[in-house]
């Protein structure tokens, strides 16, 4: 429960940090004069004859009246004003003790799912031993050495170091501090960095980490890193272990080198020069980036997965969770073609009929039907971790604003389940079966964009 309540005040930190932090704005104040001036010609001539003969003064009279009224105008520009804003980092380390190891997998998000519970201890032949874990990731430009480009200071508002199984040598910190320094090999989208670190945690744990990472991204909010590094920390006796809630009776101190292969989502990179473009002439690479989709659906399955009273009668029979989701234009017809994926999703058409997926791939076609408000975009996606699946379907999206979304959603998925689940997993979600189904539902999009042509930078 400790970790839980750190996770949470995390999460509090990230959303202050995220909403005061992100956008730049700038006013530019005028001052609009109009001058308005009017003549009027009129000739008075004098009752009675004139000698032509003899040269009058005219008789025309001219007046002219002017007015002058000023007024201040407003004009607001907004700026990004981040170098890195995240969501959540995940990266599979080497370097703890191998009799304990996780298996953490590839990224640090592909353990052996049979093997989870809240009791492992690890074991021996784990590649991955441990892991990290960021949540809420941001940095702002560091102006040090006079005006040197690409350093940046930073948080993350939670942040794990885990060598190995054992909760006892788990490193967590709230509001890590860190110092990067990028060096540029490939300065446009996607960026390859080298990026040397210095973080420090003063609470819970108190750590030191060093690393370099080589970086590829970002692009839709996707990234790849690989990781060499070093962290010297250690846990007061306050500090409840992971496992259980009993107080250790002294500090332990954990040194940890590591090497780390890692992935990072809906995790946004701005080099120095972006910071002066307007976010109305942002440079998007994506049909779609999106935090939640939530669906409800309707299928052929023949139980409801919610407690109702006649669950085989039941109109909604199962729902989708999608979340972290991307999108990426490919240069084919015209950019229309896209492969997309999500961090982490389910798919639940029925009662013991579920697809568990994590990163799966998906293939689409964006074509809209009206600029700005209605796309459609059939799919293919295929899930290979934990469970296999293939799911082929469309997506009817309409677009209320830059954050939320409606979407009618159809579509026949296959899904096999060729491993087993942690007991964990399986007293949440009961044993899943193979199955084929069709299913049709509506879902609500929340911090979902859909991008217009126009707004991509290939198209600019």
């Amino acid at each position: 429960m400790l970790y839980l309540r750190l996770l949470i005040v995390a999460s509090i930190i990230s959303g202050l940090f995220s909403c005061s932090s992100l956008t730049r704005e700038e006013k530019d104040l005028y001052t609009i004069t109009e001058i308005d001036t009017t003549r009027v010609s009129t000739i008075q001539n004098a009752p009675g004859t004139r000698d032509n003969g003899v040269i009058f003064p005219s008789s025309r009279v001219i007046t002219e009246e002017r007015d002058m009224v000023q007024r201040d105008s407003n004009v607001f520009r907004y700026y990004p004003n981040f170098i890195r804003a995240g969501f959540f980092e995940s990266i599979g380390t080497i370097g703890g003790s191998s009799d304990f190891g996780i298996g953490t997998g590839l990224f640090g998000i592909m353990p052996n799912f049979d093997e989870v519970s809240s009791s492992n201890r690890g074991g021996t032949g784990k590649v991955f031993t441990g892991g990290i874990y960021r949540f809420g990731i941001f940095e702002w430009r560091l102006r040090w050495f006079d005006d040197s480009p690409s350093w940046t200071y930073g948080i993350s508002a939670f942040e794990m170091l885990l060598p190995d199984a054992r909760g006892e040598n788990l490193l967590t910190g709230i509001s890590p501090f860190y110092i990067r320094k990028r060096i540029f090999l490939k300065d446009d989208i996607p960026y390859l960095t080298i990026t040397p670190s210095f973080g420090i945690s003063l609470y819970p744990s108190m750590y030191v980490n060093l690393a370099t990472s080589l970086d590829i991204g970002s692009i839709g909010g996707l990234n790849l890193r690989t990781y060499v590094g070093l962290a010297l920390g250690y846990n007061p006796p306050y500090l409840p272990q992971i496992r259980n809630n009993d107080f250790t009776k002294e500090g332990q101190s954990i040194v940890f080198p590591y090497f780390g292969i890692g992935a990072s989502y809906l995790d946004f990179l701005n080099v120095d020069e972006d910071l002066e473009i307007e976010w109305k002439d942002y440079k998007h690479s994506s049909w779609n980036v999106g935090f939640l989709q939530f669906t409800l659906l309707n299928s052929n399955a023949d139980e409801s997965v919610f407690a109702v009273k006649d669950p085989q009668s039941a109109i909604l029979k199962g729902f989708e969770l999608k979340l972290a989701n991307a999108n990426i234009a490919l240069p084919i017809l015209d950019y229309k073609i896209y492969a997309g994926t999500t961090f982490f999703s389910v798919l639940t058409a029925g009662k013991n009929n579920y697809a568990i997926s994590v990163l799966p791939i998906r293939i689409g076609y964006w074509h809209t039907l009206i600029p700005n408000e209605l796309i459609l975009e059939p799919f293919l996606e295929m899930g290979y971790y934990p469970m296999y699946s293939v799911n082929l379907g469309a997506r009817l999206n309409l677009r209320l604003n830059e954050i939320f979304n409606l979407s009618l959603n159809t579509g026949y998925i296959n899904a096999s389940k060729d491993l087993s689940l942690g007991n964990d997993i399986l007293n949440n979600l009961g044993i899943s079966y193979d199955f084929s189904k069709f299913y049709i539902g509506i879902s609500v999009n929340f911090y979902d964009r859909l991008f217009d042509k126009t707004e991509l930078r290939y198209f600019k």
